[in-house]
């Protein structure tokens, strides 16, 4: 069975911006979403990710763009979050492209991993110098 996983791609422009591909897939979705960024975009929601989870109540969140459908801008939300109180942890993502007509889409799905495996992506995002490596490749792990 594929195991799910996120592919972060950056694209150096004028030494501080990045344009940012990211492609997101499970078993049963795969989606894809480029924005711009600053070079550093991941480096604090990595470094939150390092210490995820403190308490079952805990969540860290990276969000780009608005929630509010009247924003022309892309939208994406990751989410890191425990789904129970035995402490078992997922990620949520929200996509929408906000383009109109046949080529919009949106998404909102989890993808479940193990706390120890989110921890690891963000360890990889939190030092991630997208001019050596303009891509890392992270693989959600369960038991």
């Amino acid at each position: 069975m594929e195991k799910s996983k996120i592919v972060f791609q950056g694209s150096v422009d004028f030494d501080v911006h990045c344009t940012f591909d990211l492609e997101i897939s499970t078993p049963q979705v795969r989606t894809h979403l480029n924005f711009y960024g600053r070079i550093n975009e991941f480096a604090e929601f990595g470094q939150q990710l390092t210490a995820f989870p403190k308490r079952v109540s805990h969540t860290v969140s990276f969000e780009i763009g608005s929630a509010d459908k009247n924003v022309t801008i892309p939208y994406l939300l990751i989410k890191a979050y425990c789904t129970d109180a035995q402490g078992h942890t997922a990620l949520r993502i929200v996509i929408d492209n906000r383009e109109q007509g046949a080529t919009h889409y949106c998404f909102d799905f989890s993808i479940a991993s193990e706390a120890a495996s989110i921890n690891k992506l963000g360890a990889l995002l939190a030092t991630w110098n997208v001019s050596n490596t303009p891509e890392l490749v992270w693989r959600a792990e369960t038991r």
